[in-house]
């Protein structure tokens, strides 16, 4: 669905990226689109852009994106949204049983043959989502949970909430009984669940409107009929509009399509607890696909992932959603990550954990969609920069006068923190630190080349007041240190600095 203002989102993320004048070529080259191409684009974004943002050009500097304090990518990325026709015009044929050109002209407020335009596209994206499209009058038919995945998909990506809506009724009476109705059946919900659950009782009213209705195999039935998730489910039905459901068996289903989501949106009520589950019986199981994966991140990683408790609850709590998702053909994440997929789905790492997840779990087999990967890339490169920022510099500051060691010591706290641990020697001493072995980095304020030092151990001069390009040279070895030390390349992590 990104393909819709997929130019115009290119060339804002690579203009808020850089923050600074940049040239059409450079542009040109990074976005991959031609000069006179992305020169038209930025005059059509000139007048869509919301207030308080400012495109400038200069014949020479290039162009420069200035956005208000508070503006972010997503902000104006949800206003284009909100101003192109092809996104009004899918709005309307996924929120009526058929619509024809005239309809979609009048109410888009645009010429039928630009409404022409907008159907044939919408029948591309459509056919990659396993969807299609009437002739006239047009509506979108297929398998139903997929048209309803479709719909959270869009209705995500558009930041929809189904309290603005005329037709939505359940605005405080849902929520409260969710709540209450998952806590009688011990289930905890994920953060952002709420939202997602009122979503898909949105959905399922304007589907079971228009007399469509989820259909599962009686097998899956017969499986989840006495889970708590069913049991849970059933007991908000008073939210679906019952009486337009023709049969008890088509409710059964309507109940059913409910419960996967609440299985999808669970979250484990004791972390410690199902830590030590995942440690003893998941990861135990050494050939179990889901052992074998973390083993191989680990490998990447340089080291091991597993140890992280964040990562690991998470990632579980993931491949269990992907799998939910596959067995009921439904969609249970959260799709406003879409915006971000073009941006990141030729990094170098996220290539590499596309490949690595489906060689792992291609015997279960378990289908990873791009967005799935792009969660996973997200997972792996919190626990990479969660473990950066724990790493800690054994540094020897060596200086001349006591007054000099305590300022230069106390301007190091404050500029790394924890990241440098600190310990002070007499500039007599500092032919000796090599024989310790237990320092990383000397800083010191009278290091020379006759000293011992020179070949063994990395050493950075600074002022008796650090200036601003020494302290920058302290921060860069430490960002060096930590990705030799894991042996990854630091240009596949963010913000994928070269």
């Amino acid at each position: 669905m990104n393909r819709f203002y997929k130019r115009y989102s290119d060339l804002i993320f690579h203009l808020l990226s850089e923050n600074k004048w940049i040239s059409l070529a450079q542009l040109a080259e990074r976005t991959g689109f031609s000069k006179s191409t992305i020169w038209r684009d930025l005059e059509f974004l000139e007048t869509i852009l919301p207030e308080n943002w400012k495109l400038e050009k200069h014949e020479t500097l290039g162009i420069k994106l200035k956005k208000p304090e508070s503006g972010t990518l997503e902000t104006i990325l949800s206003e284009i949204r909100k101003k192109n026709t092809y996104f009004h015009t899918l709005k309307l044929i996924l929120k009526s049983d058929g619509i024809d050109i005239a309809q979609i002209s009048n109410k888009v407020h645009i010429s039928r043959s630009t409404a022409y335009r907008h159907i044939e596209k919408l029948q591309e994206v459509l056919k990659e989502s396993q969807l299609a499209l009437t002739p006239s009058p047009f509506k979108v038919v297929g398998d139903e949970r997929i048209i309803r995945r479709f719909l959270m998909q869009y209705l995500d990506l558009m930041s929809f909430s189904p309290e603005a809506e005329q037709e939505w009724l359940h605005s405080g009476g849902f929520q409260q009984d969710l709540l209450e109705v998952t806590s009688e059946h011990s289930i905890t919900l994920r953060t952002g669940a709420i939202q997602r659950l009122k979503m898909v009782i949105y959905i399922s009213n304007l589907r079971i409107s228009m007399g469509y209705f989820a259909a599962f195999p009686i097998a899956f039935l017969n499986v989840y009929k006495d889970s708590k998730f069913f049991l849970a489910a059933k007991d908000l039905m008073h939210y679906i509009a019952k009486e337009k459901i023709p049969s008890r068996e088509t409710q059964l289903q309507e109940i059913l399509f409910f419960a996967v989501y609440l299985m999808s949106e669970e979250r484990p009520t004791n972390r410690a607890k199902h830590l030590r589950y995942l440690r003893r019986r998941r990861i135990g199981e050494k050939e179990h696909p889901f052992s074998v994966c973390l083993e191989r991140l680990s490998d990447i990683a340089g080291f091991n992932l597993t140890d992280d408790d964040i990562f690991l609850f998470h990632i579980y709590q993931t491949f269990k959603r992907i799998h939910l998702g596959n067995e009921f053909n439904t969609e249970t994440l959260q799709s406003s990550m879409l915006q971000h997929l073009p941006y990141y789905e030729t990094n170098p790492l996220f290539q590499t954990l596309e490949k690595l997840v489906a060689e792992t779990f291609s015997k279960i087999p378990l289908v990873f969609s791009k967005l799935n990967v792009l969660e996973i890339f997200t997972l792996f490169q919190a626990a990479i920069l969660r473990r950066k920022n724990k790493h800690v510099i054994q540094a020897a500051l060596v200086c001349r006068t006591y007054y000099e060691k305590d300022y230069i010591r106390e301007v190091l706290k404050y500029h790394f923190g924890h990241q440098l641990a600190i310990s002070t020697l007499d500039s007599s001493s500092v032919d000796l630190i090599s024989e310790y072995e237990e320092f990383d980095l000397v800083i010191s304020t009278e290091l020379n080349q006759s000293s011992k030092l020179i070949g063994h151990l990395p050493a950075i001069n600074v002022s008796a007041f650090p200036t601003g390009s020494e302290l920058m040279e302290i921060r860069q070895f430490i960002h060096d240190h930590f990705f030799e030390q894991i042996g990854l390349d630091k240009e596949m992590i963010y913000p994928f600095e070269k």
